[in-house]
């Protein structure tokens, strides 16, 4: 697998992308994190590419 690396606006954390036992990826963002972007399991987060080609995730609001 391979690892990514995330920024945010108060720290750089690296995570490992994961695979579960049905070949589906995923990450993992520790609680530091989920803390700072002041997000909660259970949020719905959406995937979105820039105009540049990164991909970025953040909180879905309410009309996403």
């Amino acid at each position: 697998m391979s690892t990514k690396k995330v920024s945010t606006k108060r720290t750089d954390t690296v995570l490992e992308i994961q695979e579960d036992e049905d070949g589906e990826l995923y990450i993992e963002l520790p609680q530091k994190v989920l803390e700072q972007l002041g997000w909660n399991e259970g949020d719905t987060l959406v995937w979105y590419e820039d105009e540049k080609g990164n991909w970025n995730i953040k909180k879905a609001t309410e009309d996403e």
